[in-house]
């Protein structure tokens, strides 16, 4: 997955993938375009493609405007460039634990390699209650068991969950029975934790219908 980030260097260049918000002016009118250059380096505007590739946002606009001349009386160009980033995917540890916030998804990415990328856990953290939020519905969510203190004591990998995009990883420090109990119990903290990285409305405190596997 990508997304777009503005580029404020005058000197870069469009590539593929790239996206660009066009403004033809003339008169007192414009039309606006904001359209992905394509592999062969043409954007669409209006009706035709203008190849652009290699060209930076400034030369871009001469492109253009020689482009749409033929059509167009006294055309005035303006391009924004929005270069394609590689969107990371991420993950979240929150509780007893040294570090909490977000971190950087990698392929197979475990519970424990979660806590020790979150600089480990402290003494009074109960390995065998980790729980694991998941679910892009974040009114319906689904809390699983990770239980890694298995994994270091016998080496028993199986509650060692791979984690997926946007998981939360609570590590506690009380037993937190049922779902209904973890969620009233864990879920504000993760809201208070979590708030500053994703809008507020989206992490409601509590979960009335989240459900244990």
């Amino acid at each position: 997955m990508y997304a777009d980030e503005t580029v404020v260097s005058a000197d870069a260049v469009i590539e593929p993938g790239d996206t660009l918000d066009i403004v033809i002016r003339r008169g007192a009118g414009e039309e606006k375009y904001s359209n992905v250059v394509q592999e062969t380096g043409a954007v669409a505007v209006s009706f035709f493609e203008v190849n652009v590739k290699g060209q930076t946002a400034a030369q871009s606009e001469q492109t253009i405007m020689e482009a749409v001349t033929p059509y167009m009386k006294n055309p005035r160009v303006q391009v924004l460039l929005k270069k394609k980033m590689l969107k990371l995917k991420r993950f979240f540890v929150f509780g007893d634990v040294k570090k909490t916030g977000h971190f950087p998804l990698g392929r197979h990415t475990t519970v424990l390699q979660a806590i020790t990328q979150a600089e480990n856990y402290n003494e009074t953290a109960l390995l065998d209650e980790i729980r694991v939020i998941r679910g892009g519905d974040l009114n319906n969510p689904k809390i699983l068991m990770a239980d890694v203190s298995r994994t270091l004591t016998y080496g028993d990998m199986s509650r060692n969950l791979t984690l997926e995009e946007n998981d939360i990883v609570f590590v506690p420090r009380e037993r937190l029975g049922d779902a209904s109990a973890t969620a009233t119990k864990i879920f504000p903290l993760i809201y208070t934790g979590i708030t500053p990285i994703f809008f507020a409305a989206l992490i409601p405190t509590f979960f009335p219908s989240a459900k244990a596997d």
